[in-house]
């Protein structure tokens, strides 16, 4: 249960969190995290062999970097609109 979701029956205690912004994924966040999750699958894999999986560290590592980048750029651009 989220946060919010527990303290919604008691708006006014103090056990909620503030409300601020938001991270809002996008649909080019959630093709990057379906591209990080299918890469990580392919290089732990247990029915391929071990030289497929070593092959396959190179895509899961591009795809986690590419995620990453992109949520960085995400959550800046929150920080420079509400500092």
């Amino acid at each position: 249960m989220r946060d919010f979701q527990r303290c919604q029956p008691a708006a006014t205690g103090s056990a909620c969190p503030e409300k601020g912004p938001v991270l809002q994924l996008t649909t080019r966040h959630l093709e990057l995290i379906r591209a990080a999750q299918q890469a990580l699958h392919r290089t732990t894999d247990q029915t391929v062999t071990r030289a497929e999986r070593i092959a396959a560290l190179p895509a899961w590592s591009t795809a986690a970097e590419r995620l990453a980048v992109a949520l960085i750029a995400s959550l800046e651009s929150i920080e420079e609109v509400h500092p």
